[in-house]
Formats: structure tokens, sequence, C-alpha cells
């Protein structure tokens, strides 16, 4: 069931902690978010940068002004349960420089030990206009062993770093489609279509193959979605700083995958 909140619409903080975390912002409840959180969580969004224990009311309350000040809006579109956190996806709706926008957003909510919370937001801020504490880059520290990803998604991220155009269109299923982080979505039709197409652009950008080289970090798996924390740590033939994203795979019956859809803020 989809759930939309804009400002002054009441959450009452209802759900998983990635489920209340866009809500409680656009809806002006960030003291109630701080409480819920406690005074051992950390919170990590691509735009505000990261905060943690006493930071977090302040922070959580200028983002809310920040909202408020444009008319924001969420609508959420689904969520995921794994063994250590939770992941939810929507899509943000405000006004930037004169203009409304909307930008699919994801968040992760990790549990640990001692109550202790880490919630990390993933999404696009191009459209989004300046913040001055913005994070020139995001990382994320895997877990140091080997993470277990299904075929359909290991084949897919193989693909991605041989530049393989055939093997990432021929991981989806037939009318299977990838979504960007621009919100954009792109089907698998005969011959490829405009999935073929965006994965031309994505892995060839200059007319020659150049990959992209994901380590995987963290899942939340339920059996047919897996949502990856994973860093880009090479692209199109050169290193780069370490830049964390977030993709979630939808497996379908085929065993290939249904959709893909990505929320990141990398620049490749």
């Amino acid at each position: 069931m989809t759930e939309t909140y804009g400002r002054g619409t009441p959450s009452n903080l209802r759900g998983w902690l990635s489920e209340v975390y866009f809500p409680a912002l656009v809806s002006s409840q960030a003291h109630p978010l701080a409480l819920r959180l406690g005074d051992r969580a950390t919170v990590d969004d691509p735009l505000f940068g990261r905060c943690e224990g006493p930071e977090i009311a302040t922070r959580l309350e200028a983002m809310a002004t920040w909202m408020a000040i444009r008319d924001a809006s969420y609508e959420k579109f689904a969520f995921v349960m794994g063994s250590d956190r939770d992941v939810t996806e929507g899509w943000l709706t405000l006004t930037a420089e004169g203009a409304r926008v909307r930008i699919p957003v994801a968040v992760v909510a990790e549990r640990r030990k001692e109550r202790e919370v880490e919630l990390r937001a993933y999404y696009a801020t191009g459209k989004l206009g300046a913040y001055p504490d913005k994070p020139a880059s995001r990382s994320l520290v895997a877990s140091g062993e080997e993470l277990l990803v299904p075929p359909p998604v290991a084949g897919h991220i193989d693909a991605l770093g041989r530049a393989d155009v055939d093997a990432a269109v021929g991981s989806f299923e037939n009318g299977g489609t990838v979504r960007g982080s621009d919100g954009d979505t792109h089907a698998k039709l005969d011959g490829g279509g405009p999935l073929r197409a965006y994965y031309e652009r994505l892995l060839c950008p200059h007319g020659a193959p150049a990959g992209l080289t994901l380590t995987k970090n963290a899942r939340a798996d339920d059996g047919s979605t897996i949502a990856l924390e994973y860093s880009l740590v090479r692209a199109h033939g050169r290193g780069m700083p370490s830049q964390v994203g977030l993709a979630v795979y939808e497996r379908g019956e085929s065993g290939l995958l249904r959709t893909v859809r990505i929320y990141d803020d990398v620049a490749v």
C-alpha cells in the first residue's frame, strides 16, 4: 500500500526505522525521530552529511526545516527486510530552484549490538540544489568477508566490471527494467531496446568498453529481492575515491532479474 506524507501530515513514526526517516522529516517531526533513534545512533545522508550522538537532534531539525521550506512530500514505494537491517524505497518530491522535482530515495536502517543503529540514505542530489554540509564523497566499510549474492545479481555485477553489455542485458528477463538514480526507467525489449541503450551509454561512454568495479558491502535479502549496498572503486579504467550506493534487485520466476533500481550520487 502506498503511503504519502507532506508537510504537517502526522506520521506518529509507526513502522521500521527506514520507513519513518523521510515521513518524519517532511512532516516536521525531527524531534520524535531523534528520540526514537536514541543517543547511540548515526545518520548518514548524501546531502546533509554524517552525524551521530548529540549532533543528531540539531541536524535532523535543520533537515526538516530545509524540506519544509521546499514543501517536500514523500511517497513510500517498497520495503525489504534482512537479518540485520531493513530497507525502504520511496519518492521524494520538493521544490528546487523554482521547479518541482521528484527523485527516488532509499533508506537503510542497520541494527547493531547494544541498541546501536545506523541510518544511511541513498539518492542523487544533482536536482536538489546546494547544501553547506554536503560531503564530497561517502564511504562504507565492507564486512571483510566475501559477500555472496544470488547468481543473477553476481552475474550482473561481473558484467559491469567487464563492460560486457551483452551479459548485462542478458541478466534480465524479457520485459525487465532498470531504473537509474535519476528516476528514469529503461525496459528490455526485443534486441535489448532501451535497456541495451542504457548499458551501452554506461559501459561504453566513448565508444569503447570501460567497466565499473564495485565492492559488495552489505545486503538485505528476503528471498526474492536483495538490497545491496556497494562501493564504486573504479570507473571507466581509472581508480577513484570510494563512492557508495544502493541497488535493489528483484528476481523473476525465470531466475533472471525482473528489475534493478539504483540509488546513488556517483559521478562516473
